[in-house]
């Protein structure tokens, strides 16, 4: 069909049907309105460009006119308004932004900050992020510094299962002797250096609780410039707004709703804090987001597409500006370019990595309930229940202490119900503030995983007169 019988098929035709056809029948009430925005993006642009050449005056093209400044969030922004958000927008992140600076290698750490440092507009950080950020943060650099721990676990599982492999290679008469000695002497070497390089990681590894350079040098970047949290009056009505989106499923945050507390909200108060300081400062926004699932991002047939539509639509409603959204690498890459930098490949491929792994977890572990049984300053005590999603090799599981202890607490768990073929593991627990602490479950068997199904453990906090560990010791594999 050519072009412009095409470009008639979809714009003049459900005109007709609206307003009654060439017999002046009335028939179903489309809009060509509508029927645009089910469109492609290419059959809109075809549209507008063909309205642009017509006449004003032309009573049913003038919709074609006015369509883009109506629905400007629904169109790809121009290098103008990019440009424009980049020069004197506000740049803002979410809370694993922050946290996943601990997360990542020296190198893609500092790539990452440089770029946010180099943003021409202003840098604004949500009281909500603010808030998350400190609350989590021990919690991250302490699962951070054990994962060097578990590392050195899997190695000593691989010493052992090679042993064992060895002898029975040895034992066995057909096969040359010199197979199994080969082997040994080529794994152990491998094996040894894994050791070294590990060694060499975790020595080399900053020690964020003593002194931490990120924490430094986020202070710096949003010096004066954190939100003011909602007033205390509004908190209630808010709450309730947030819970309303939740059951409606409308965007942000709500498939937060394994969080406890007020906490499956915190996506709500972020996006609400931000567009309002949009508002209040009448500039286009610049937010990043760790973020990668489908109550953030339109995703059709597995691909992402772009941010959800309605979250583009209320912050042009209610600020009157355009916000640009980037996940985090593509942050980076866009920055980079714009700066006229080479784009770091390792630093954005870690980035996703980090992304893919955090969001993978999240989805695969769900806290149903806490319990508790006794709430002092000086004892906690209680219970989690979790919901696995799907087998995974281990899996950690948060809690929190309320009233906050006296200090940092002594913590002990147990595991007192699981699935029937839960394999052998072991528990190791961990807390590094006053006010919340974490349970990790580990498969002992190589190769096998953790079965879905509903987990709970018991959990006991207690404060001593000095209490000096981070992490209580590991219990032994049962």
């Amino acid at each position: 069909m050519p072009t412009v019988q095409r470009f008639r098929h979809l714009i003049w035709r459900p005109w007709r049907l609206r307003y009654g056809g060439i017999h002046g029948e009335r028939r179903r009430h489309v809009t060509r309105q509508d029927r645009l925005l089910r469109c492609t993006d290419g059959a809109v642009e075809f549209a507008l460009d063909f309205f642009a050449k017509q006449s004003p005056t032309t009573p049913y093209l003038q919709l074609g006119h006015h369509m883009k400044k109506q629905f400007d969030w629904y169109f790809n922004p121009t290098k103008e308004e990019i440009d424009d958000a980049w020069k004197r927008g506000i740049l803002t992140v979410d809370t694993n932004v922050l946290l996943d600076l601990y997360r990542y290698h020296e190198g893609t750490r500092d790539s990452l900050i440089q770029s946010l440092q180099k943003f021409e507009g202003e840098k604004w950080l949500s009281h909500q992020a603010a808030t998350e950020f400190f609350r989590n943060r021990t919690k991250v650099i302490v699962s951070s510094e054990k994962a060097f721990k578990q590392a050195q676990d899997e190695i000593d599982k691989l010493n052992g299962s090679l042993e064992s492999a060895v002898a029975q290679l040895k034992g066995n008469r057909i096969i040359p002797s010199e197979v199994a000695s080969e082997l040994e002497d080529v794994v152990r070497s491998s094996i040894s250096t894994a050791q070294s390089k590990i060694s060499t990681a975790k020595e080399s590894y900053p020690k964020f609780l003593q002194e931490d350079p990120i924490l430094k040098q986020l202070s710096e970047m949003f010096n004066d410039a954190v939100g003011e949290d909602f007033k205390e009056e509004s908190r209630e009505e808010i709450a309730a707004q947030a819970e309303e989106r939740k059951k409606n499923k409308v965007p942000p945050g709500y498939l937060d709703d394994g969080k406890d507390e007020d906490r499956p909200y915190g996506d709500y108060y972020l996006w609400l804090q931000i567009i309002e300081h949009a508002k209040a400062k009448a500039c286009p926004v610049v937010l990043v987001t760790s973020e990668r699932k489908e109550d953030w991002w339109e995703k059709v047939s597995g691909k992402t597409t772009g941010p959800r539509p309605e979250l583009l639509r209320e912050a042009k409603q209610i600020s009157g500006q355009r916000i640009l959204i980037y996940q985090t690498e593509r942050f980076l890459e866009h920055a980079l370019q714009r700066f006229q930098q080479p784009v770091n490949e390792t630093a954005i491929e870690e980035i996703r990595a980090v992304s893919t792994w955090r969001s993978e977890l999240e989805v695969a572990v769900r806290l149903r309930e806490q319990s508790v049984t006794e709430s002092a300053s000086d004892k906690n005590a209680g219970a989690l229940r979790v919901e696995l999603r799907r087998p995974v090799r281990n899996f950690t599981v948060s809690g929190h202490l309320n009233p906050n202890m006296a200090n940092v607490p002594h913590l002990v768990a147990r595991l007192i119900s699981a699935p029937d073929s839960l394999p052998r593991h072991r528990i190791n627990v961990g807390t590094g503030t006053t006010h919340d602490f974490n349970i990790h479950i580990i498969c002992g068997e190589p190769g096998v995983q953790l079965p879905v199904g509903s987990y709970v453990f018991e959990y006991e906090a207690t404060c001593e007169a000095q209490v000096s560990d981070v992490e209580a010791p590991s219990t032994p594999e049962i």
